[in-house]
């Protein structure tokens, strides 16, 4: 779950490296700096230089790259960019197999399991048979109460449980859900629900004394990867007044110097435009999506993706400070009220590309947390968050009429498919418009 606080308000949004052995000698660039992509169109900007010389000459294999940051720091931090997005999961997965990444037997945190539902983690983590039904109630008292059905994340979890297999007791992965707890059951009224959702003002601080104390507060030489996204992984955006906007890695970052190192998997990027009016005929969501004008675009209008395609789209991770990548304006959650002039290399300490926007995929969706007496909680919480009114408005969006029908037609599984959001990229090369680049 990610959030946005525009002014005093808070609302709930979709917030020693070493070369790689298969990175380019720098000395080989020409003066001409003519960069071969994968699909033989060749790139000759010379505006292009900084950034491909940064991959080249600063670009490691992710995996690698990760193991080390594990090895000087006790915490590192992804920003997954998208909690539907498939690729930074297929990169989880590759990373729990490696070596030396097992070597620091890191405990794994989720920020989208809420901490109060640990036990339905251990239980199936700990059982003898791979019996995903143990994992239900962790999935369907999500932080918005509709259940989070994403494949990905039993994917992943099927693949610790497999891990932990092949390692001894002692170097085993452990999975902790570090996100606010949610009491479904006790809500029972719409004042409850709203005395819930003011409850939430804490999540970020909730998920960074949930990760401290499963680290023994950095005294005992644990470690940890935190799954996330977007403005969680902040380490320190400020807003205009010169405060910061506190989220969790920004905690970390501030309070506990040198500790945590968060890292940007590359995809498309939150842009916030304005603040909007909601409409009164739809429910107030705990997201917020209804109270922003926003979209989804490339970093750097493409000159990214120009960059890694110049540098043959090989997966890389590259730190941020001092480079022509950690220099590109701040751009995200915050950026409403945020102070003037801020980087990216603000906001995070790396950044991993992994594939092209082009080839980015978007989870499948599974079905099977919605049990038929699930379905009925679900009905109850629906009435709880929308009017009659509202509950009118969407049956006529998907041509139902019932309670029934609606989640039958919208709570269903799905494929795999392209991510939603880079329909709308726009061009890769719209850089080339942007005169201080001239």
């Amino acid at each position: 779950m990610t959030r946005i606080q525009v002014g005093v308000g808070l609302l709930f949004v979709l917030g020693t490296i070493t070369q790689a052995s298969g990175a380019h000698d720098p000395a080989s660039l020409s003066s001409s700096l003519v960069f071969e992509p994968q699909d033989g169109a060749k790139e000759t900007d010379e505006r292009l230089r900084p950034y491909v010389e940064v991959l080249q000459q600063h670009g490691v294999e992710p995996v690698r790259y990760v193991a080390g940051a594990l090895a000087k720091h006790d915490l590192v931090i992804f920003d997954d960019a998208l909690h539907t997005a498939v690729e930074p999961f297929d990169f989880y997965r590759q990373l729990i197999k490696d070596e030396s990444f097992q070597k620091h037997a890191p405990a794994i945190f989720l920020e989208l399991i809420p901490s109060n539902k640990q036990w339905h983690l251990d239980a199936y983590l700990n059982a003898d048979s791979d019996d995903r039904r143990l994992l239900y109630p962790a999935f369907q008292d999500n932080a918005n109460g509709l259940g989070f059905n994403y494949k990905t994340y039993f994917d992943f979890l099927q693949a610790v449980r497999a891990v932990n297999q092949t390692l001894p007791a002692e170097r085993r992965l452990k999975v902790f859900g570090v996100g606010g707890p949610t009491y479904w059951a006790e809500i029972q009224t719409p004042a409850d629900l709203a005395q819930y959702y003011k409850s939430t003002m804490g999540y970020d601080h909730h998920m960074y004394h949930t990760i401290l104390g499963e680290l023994d507060q950095f005294r005992a030489n644990k470690k940890g990867i935190l799954l996330t996204n977007t403005r969680h992984a902040y380490k320190g955006i400020k807003r205009k007044d010169g405060q910061y906007f506190w989220n969790t890695g920004t905690f970390f970052a501030q309070w506990h110097p040198g500790k945590a190192h968060s890292i940007r998997l590359h995809n498309m990027t939150l842009s916030i435009q304005a603040l909007k009016s909601p409409n009164p005929k739809k429910g107030k969501t705990l997201e917020g999506m209804e109270r922003i004008d926003f979209k989804f675009v490339r970093m750097a209008q493409g000159l990214w993706d120009s960059a890694y395609r110049a540098h043959g789209d090989r997966p890389v991770a590259i730190p941020l400070a001092g480079n022509a990548f950690g220099q590109e304006a701040y751009i995200g959650n915050h950026q409403l009220d945020a102070m003037p002039s801020q980087k990216i290399q603000d906001a995070y300490d790396a950044l991993i590309f992994l594939a092209p926007i082009e080839k980015l995929r978007q989870t499948a969706l599974v079905d099977f947390i919605y049990t038929p007496a699930f379905k009925e909680e679900l009905k109850r919480r629906y009435r709880l968050q929308q009017t009659e009114a509202q509950l009118a408005q969407l049956y006529k969006q998907n041509g139902v009429d019932n309670l029934d029908a609606l989640i039958a037609k919208t709570l269903v599984a799905s494929p795999e498919r392209p991510q939603t959001q880079a329909k709308t990229a726009g061009p890769i090369d719209e850089w080339k418009g942007r005169t201080e680049l001239k």
